[in-house]
């Protein structure tokens, strides 16, 4: 990826600074003494010398629900990581003023995009679910050309940083079972302190207060299996509630007791059919 990264920055420059033919020459290499002594044309080196993890633009969730084709499974995508990746650019040439001249080139090429445009990226970086932002010339305080200059063995000259930001995803999603049943416990607070006290004493310790049980309400979902929803409709006919029915087919019904209830569905001028389903259980999937 990173490589792709090095080949859409040179096709970006060589269009916008612009550059004809092979008069300047576009590398990539550590710019060390012994690289910059074979130099023997006006030359852009575009350093890779950090990546990093964008902390500040990380993803406060922590998975992300999508629907599973077969409406029984879900899968679980963990959010993907911004990482900056640090440039150190320069230019060489025989004379002060074209390498001058060729940085200045530069800058402005990249001041013209906070976004590198898509038509210079390759395929498999389109489908990037964010652009790929780029910023130039910067404050940047883990950039410090003289160390990286000592580092390299070379003589100190002027740069320019630059960073690209784009969209990592090291996560496979996770196929699991789609949540069909949801249990919601109601207590009154005195209760629930007077619980809390129970579950402290010491097994056997004695003086436990009896409590009544904490009530239990359910929400469920399910899906209508029918060749066509059209003019559908379905209600629970114990609580003479209407129940919306999506386009899909599936369906919620919420604060629910424990017990049976009969679930009645109609469509158009057939007549009503009704199935009895008992909460909680493991399926409320109707069939045709």
């Amino acid at each position: 990826m990173f490589d792709e990264i090095d080949e859409t920055l040179r096709r970006l420059l060589i269009e916008e600074i612009p550059i004809r033919g092979n008069e300047i020459e576009i590398a990539f290499d550590q710019p060390r003494r012994e690289w910059s002594a074979r130099l023997n044309r006006p030359t852009l080196n575009i350093f890779l010398h950090d990546v990093r993890e964008n902390a500040q633009l990380r993803q406060s969730y922590t998975q992300r629900q999508q629907p599973h084709p077969d409406r029984r499974q879900t899968a679980l995508q963990r959010p993907e990581a911004r990482v900056d990746l640090h440039y150190m650019i320069t230019a060489w040439a025989s004379e002060p003023d074209d390498e001058h001249r060729l940085l200045a080139r530069t800058l402005l090429a990249f001041l013209r995009h906070r976004e590198i445009p898509e038509s210079f990226l390759p395929a498999s970086l389109r489908r990037q679910p964010r652009p790929v932002a780029l910023s130039v010339a910067q404050y940047d305080t883990t950039f410090n050309p003289p160390d990286l200059w000592g580092v390299m063995d070379n003589e100190l000259r002027p740069c320019l940083n630059c960073m690209v930001t784009l969209t990592m995803d090291p996560h496979l999603p996770i196929t699991v079972p789609l949540v069909r049943v949801r249990e919601l416990r109601v207590e009154d607070m005195v209760v629930s302190s007077l619980r809390q006290q129970n579950q402290r004493l010491p097994d056997g310790a004695g003086g436990e207060i009896d409590l009544p049980e904490a009530e239990k309400r359910w929400t469920i979902g399910g899906r209508l299996q029918f060749t066509s929803l059209q003019n559908i409709h379905l209600s629970v006919l114990e609580l003479e509630r209407d129940v919306p029915v999506a386009a899909d087919g599936t369906f919620v019904v919420g604060d629910l007791r424990e017990g049976a209830y009969t679930l009645e569905v109609s469509r158009g001028s057939e007549l009503p059919v009704r199935h009895l389903i008992t909460v909680p259980s493991g399926d409320y999937d109707i069939q045709e």
